[in-house]
């Protein structure tokens, strides 16, 4: 009802759905983004995003939170991968957290890197994601689960294939 009547432009519906869901929100945000004023910034970003699109709402397909939580989650994981390749096209030091028979395939040259680097981007959407969150930004499993929205198995095994195609990836 509140996305219905956004969509028409009542900004009193838009302030009371803000009021209602951004308090469901922002915690996510912050679960994912770690940082407070980053996780301030993406909300104001969902909410202008809500107010944009809201005539793309669809009823039938989902509520209002989900809705939202989407587009919350989306922008969220647009950071995520913008820094990440800011930080891969300037080769920071910042190497990825492995075991230690993993380790030896990041090491620092830009060699190494420029291998990494191209391997990673052979891996396939949310299994790219989930690697590049885990071993680069540090999430845990369980908190990838959330951000991918996807079972904690699924997450699991896409972190294994992931290493072990990077493994054999980078060793040739």
């Amino acid at each position: 009802m509140l996305l219905a009547r956004t969509a028409m432009g009542d900004r009193e519906a838009f302030k009371s759905l803000y009021l209602s869901l951004s308090p469901k929100i922002f915690p996510v945000l912050m679960q994912l983004m770690h940082d407070r004023q980053l996780a301030e910034d993406l909300l104001q970003d969902t909410f202008v995003r809500i107010w944009e699109q809201a005539s793309r709402y669809d009823l039938n397909k989902s509520g209002a939170y989900t809705w939202s939580y989407t587009i919350a989650r989306h922008l969220a994981l647009d950071h995520l991968r913008r820094s990440s390749k800011r930080r891969t096209e300037h080769h920071t030091e910042r190497e990825i957290e492995l075991d230690v028979t993993e380790s030896n395939m990041f090491s620092s040259s830009s060699h190494t890197q420029g291998r990494v680097d191209n391997c990673l981007s052979q891996l396939k959407g949310d299994q790219r994601q989930a690697v590049i969150l885990s071993y680069c930004y540090g999430y845990e499993q369980r908190e990838l689960v959330g951000v991918l929205s996807h079972p904690l198995g699924t997450i699991k095994s896409w972190l294994r294939r992931g290493m072990e195609f990077m493994q054999q990836c980078v060793s040739h």
